[in-house]
């Protein structure tokens, strides 16, 4: 399995290079071009971003002893490094679509012609 991972890894190599007329031949490929963006693709999330505190308050519009208490009560996790706490971008947006509301469930007792 190896052998194939090393395989994979060196056709994805070779059709980087837009100089090589193989690398040209061989990006042509789906298998590679397959490859090429899962490559893309694991690049860009293996690069999380990280908040800080007053990037979190200013996108939840929220005060320090709020986000204080959702780190308390763990429902936003951390990181502290030293006296600096950071959040990953991804907690933050699985926070808000666990807790997002798409219709208003309150009943409304309008009737057509005002209330009589």
């Amino acid at each position: 399995m190896n052998d194939l991972k090393t395989i994979g890894q060196n056709l994805v190599e070779l059709a980087k290079d837009p100089s090589d007329p193989i690398g040209q031949t061989i990006a042509k490929c789906p298998c590679v071009q397959a490859l090429l963006e899962a490559n893309t693709n694991l690049a860009k999330n293996t690069r999380e971003t990280w908040l800080d505190n007053q990037d979190v308050m200013f996108m939840l519009h929220i005060s320090l002893r709020s986000l204080q208490t959702m780190r308390s009560n763990g429902t936003l996790p951390y990181s502290r490094i030293n006296n600096k706490i950071y959040y990953r971008r991804s907690d933050i947006e699985k926070l808000l679509n666990d807790n997002y509301s798409p219709k208003n469930t309150r009943q409304q007792s309008f009737k057509k012609g005002g209330n009589k």
